[in-house]
């Protein structure tokens, strides 16, 4: 039984009712009682270390002394550094799943389901920037691992098909274009998201705009809204 050192879930509340910029940079130090809970933080310091050196430059030693635990007990747990990332790159990939599982996708308003499928992954991507860097990170790496990660594709499929069923309401109730090609669409989506908050500090610079202020990300937001639904309506 050990005490185990906060690690960052990269959670950054940007969009806030009331549009403050708010960081929450870990949860309050907490016992680790059982192999769950161990194997899930050292997952999160995992990707902390991930996120900020890659996996070349990650080292498990620094993610033992983060989590405070042992290399000994990491290995018990994850059999090799390889492991240990997909274990990560999951993780990302289900916290994004999940933002957009729990979006109550009305089939009957399909305009609205739409509407608030882009702003859940747009804010996903503005409150998780450890998503954005591994996605990133394992893109650089011509998808590496991701390739090793088979169950990270099961978690397209529920999305994929919830979002022909919205589409194909829209169309029979003539508000949305025939031949929507589904995968392109998500690609948009995402796109929008992540393009953004992938390139907000060269952005900044070169349009002469701190597009990381509060005002600009609910800007961008709501134009991504109105973009995906400009394409979608007859």
């Amino acid at each position: 039984m050990f005490v185990s050192k906060p690690c960052s879930r990269g959670i950054h509340n940007v969009l806030d009712q009331g549009m403050r910029i708010e960081t929450e940079v870990g949860a309050k130090k907490k016992r680790i009682r059982d192999p769950r809970r161990t194997q899930q933080h050292i997952i999160e310091c995992a990707i902390d270390e991930f996120t900020e050196r890659g996996f070349d430059g990650a080292r498990i030693d620094a993610i033992a002394e983060q989590s405070q635990t042992n290399k000994s007990l990491i290995y018990k747990y994850f059999t090799s550094k390889d492991e240990l990332y997909i274990a990560s790159l999951s993780h990302t990939y289900e916290r994004l799943r999940a933002s957009q599982h729990e979006i109550d996708l009305d089939e009957n308003d399909p305009v609205n389901s739409m509407r608030k499928l882009v702003e859940s992954t747009f804010n996903t991507f503005a409150n998780n920037p450890q998503i954005v860097r591994m996605m990133t990170h394992e893109n650089v790496q011509n998808a590496r691992f991701l390739k090793q990660a088979l169950s990270i594709k099961l978690l397209y499929t529920p999305l994929l098909e919830k979002l022909s069923n919205v589409i194909r309401i829209g169309q029979q109730q003539g508000l949305f274009r025939e031949n929507v090609d589904l995968k392109h669409l998500y690609v948009s989506i995402s796109a929008l998201g992540y393009f953004y908050f992938s390139n907000t500090h060269t952005l900044s610079i070169v349009l002469d705009e701190d597009f990381q202020s509060s005002k600009h990300i609910v800007g961008q937001r709501e134009q991504a809204v109105d973009m995906v639904l400009a394409y979608l309506r007859r």
